[in-house]
């Protein structure tokens, strides 16, 4: 990846498409090969809602993965049109009406969700056989994978609960409006994003398809997987890919059913980086505070227990025991790391934290300081 221009007034993101494209070919040649049948991948508006990316992602085909009115109402005005999104989230507001008419994806999250749109499609004059409408499976993930998902022991609170009988009344309810149940959307956050997972995912799918006789044409896997650079103990994509397709491919034929995923941090974090520069330096009781002109919240908005991966540009030749980086709110815990004899920070160094691209600009607020400018390379 190229290194960051020292000309440009920090703090300010840099996009390298290069990465970005890396990261998408890397999920589609994987995914492609391992199904061997119709894939597509939704691009994930909420991760980075940036034009460029949007653009750069819809020249590759990908879809609109969007979660609210606004984010619809966004990809629209950016070219994407029929058969073009992915409708997904808890509260879909005004964007149901339009995909009767659109035949977008549509994944319902919940009973109401699904009793409205039989009252739509009882008011609307549509071809109910081109809707796109999926079906998002509650089920307890962490029973199967513990310690594993973002809700822990607490029940997650997306998607249409399996266990109590309430997909069970979701797939009656459509079926006696005579709505084709098209797909069903696997999506779950978790910590791990491991292979486990992805495995239970999957054979929840066929699970669901077989109990209920459900004739898909997709199958939507959601996201949630690690991209982008190498981690060791870390699965790769073509690892996700082959253990995705084999459990599926048990119960869907590769060739009727099309295989989606929405990969969002995997794609675009590694692709951006967050440049920044030394503002002040003082010594406080034997240990040194380096005030940088940007924030930890351009790069970590929920200021949560990481260890950023930064390089330093313009250090000096000497070592200083302890650095403390931090940022130029007001807060005392925006601290980004904290250096043990490296290099010293001078006021012309600048600090370039890479993979910045997950939900940094999403979350950019007025708080004190401008969002950062973007720059493209």
């Amino acid at each position: 990846m190229e290194m960051a221009v020292s000309n440009r007034k920090t703090p300010y993101y840099l996009i390298h498409k290069t990465q970005f494209e890396k990261n998408c070919m890397e999920v589609e040649k994987n995914f492609h090969e391992a199904w061997g049948g119709k894939f597509l991948c939704g691009y994930s508006i909420k991760t980075n809602h940036q034009r460029e990316m949007v653009r750069l992602a819809k020249e590759r085909g990908w879809l609109a993965e969007v979660v609210s009115d606004d984010e619809y109402n966004y990809a629209k005005s950016l070219g994407f049109g029929d058969h073009e999104m992915i409708c997904n989230g808890p509260v879909k507001g005004k964007m149901m009406e339009k995909v009767l008419q659109e035949k977008q994806y549509l994944n319902l999250d919940h009973l109401q969700e699904v009793d409205r749109l039989c009252m739509l499609c009882q008011k609307s004059v549509c071809n109910l056989d081109d809707l796109k409408i999926g079906l998002r499976i509650n089920f307890d993930l962490e029973r199967l994978c513990p310690g594993e998902t973002t809700a822990g022991k607490r029940v997650s609170r997306f998607g249409i609960n399996y266990e109590n009988g309430d997909l069970k009344k979701a797939i009656l309810m459509l079926q006696r409006h005579k709505i084709p149940i098209a797909g069903l959307h696997m999506h779950t956050s978790t910590k791990s994003r491991s292979i486990a997972v992805f495995r239970a995912l999957s054979q929840m799918a066929c699970k669901v398809a077989e109990e209920y006789g459900l004739d898909l044409d997709f199958v939507d896997i959601g996201g949630g997987f690690f991209g982008g650079q190498r981690l060791p103990g870390k699965p790769t994509m073509s690892e996700y890919a082959h253990v995705i397709t084999h459990e599926l491919k048990k119960t869907f034929d590769a060739g009727k059913v099309t295989l989606i995923a929405e990969p969002g941090a995997s794609v675009i974090a590694t692709a951006i980086d967050y440049v920044t520069g030394v503002d002040n330096i003082r010594d406080v009781r034997g240990e040194r505070i380096v005030t940088l002109d940007g924030t930890m919240l351009h790069i970590n908005p929920f200021m949560a227990e990481r260890k950023p991966v930064y390089t330093v540009e313009n250090a000096g030749g000497e070592q200083v025991e302890v650095q403390h980086i931090c940022g130029c709110t007001c807060m005392e815990n925006d601290r980004f790391d904290t250096l043990y004899s490296e290099k010293e920070l001078r006021l012309d160094s600048k600090i370039v934290f890479h993979h910045a691209g997950a939900y940094t600009m999403s979350f950019n607020s007025h708080f004190i300081i401008e969002p950062p400018e973007v720059y493209i390379l």
